[in-house]
């Protein structure tokens, strides 16, 4: 069956999955990919359909790339369009396995096509930056082609409530914003490594994604780092 989802990731609240590790979600050769938890088909992005129907562009779907168990490969201007409703949610995780090549300014994801909230790299002085929100950097003096950033798998996990933000790496929390919380529409036509508009595409790669409808505590988090830390940290 291939990878899922890692022998000991979390699946209370999961409602949505993306791993090109499983030949149930992802094959070599594919134009489009389907969620592991609700079925949902997710298609090459094109345009700005809001919250009406998507035509993809088969050209803009990221392609296999078996390296590290089977990744997303983003390079040559590619996005993900997810055709299902995931629903609008007060609290969530989003998690992400990601390589980042590029120092230019890229989409993780992006949902104001249905309302939601962006989550950008090198954006506005800020490595990470959720909705002008919840930001990150790694050195004080913002380097957007720091070492620790960039040609290296890392696992991010934003989590989300009324009580606020905190943003993870590598299972460890490095920032929180108590003020606001960056609570999470996804809806129809979420975007993954690119803009709602198509634009500003990922350079790199992408392992397994997850969206949850409840925040994951630091436990879990570490969990879910550690059920594929072998697979993309040596």
């Amino acid at each position: 069956m291939g990878i899922t989802s890692g022998p000991n990731t979390i699946k209370d609240g999961l409602i949505f999955m993306l791993d090109a590790g499983s030949n149930r979600c992802f094959n070599s050769g594919n134009t489009s990919a389907t969620d592991l938890i609700q079925g949902f088909n997710c298609s090459g992005a094109s345009g700005t359909p809001s919250n009406g129907t998507h035509t993809p562009n088969t050209a803009n779907f990221p392609v296999y790339n078996p390296i590290y168990g089977g990744v997303f490969d983003f390079d040559g201007g590619k996005g993900i369009n997810v055709d299902g409703n995931l629903g609008s949610f007060t609290t969530t995780s989003i998690c992400l396995w990601f390589y980042k090549k590029s120092a230019s300014t890229e989409y993780f994801f992006d949902g104001r096509n249905n309302g939601g909230n962006w989550f950008l790299s090198n954006y506005t002085s800020k490595n990470y930056n959720w909705s002008e929100a919840l930001t990150y950097n790694y050195s004080e003096t913002y380097d957007a082609s720091h070492t620790s950033f960039l040609n290296q798998w890392i696992f991010m996990v934003a989590t989300s409530d009324n009580n606020g933000s905190k943003l993870y790496l590598n299972g460890n929390m490095v920032t929180t914003l108590t003020s606001t919380s960056s609570d999470e529409d996804f809806g129809v036509n979420y975007r993954i490594g690119t803009r709602y508009t198509t634009s500003n595409p990922w350079s790199g790669y992408m392992g397994p994604i997850y969206f949850y409808n409840r925040v994951l505590n630091l436990e879990e988090i570490s969990q879910n780092f550690n059920s594929h830390k072998k697979r993309f940290i040596s």
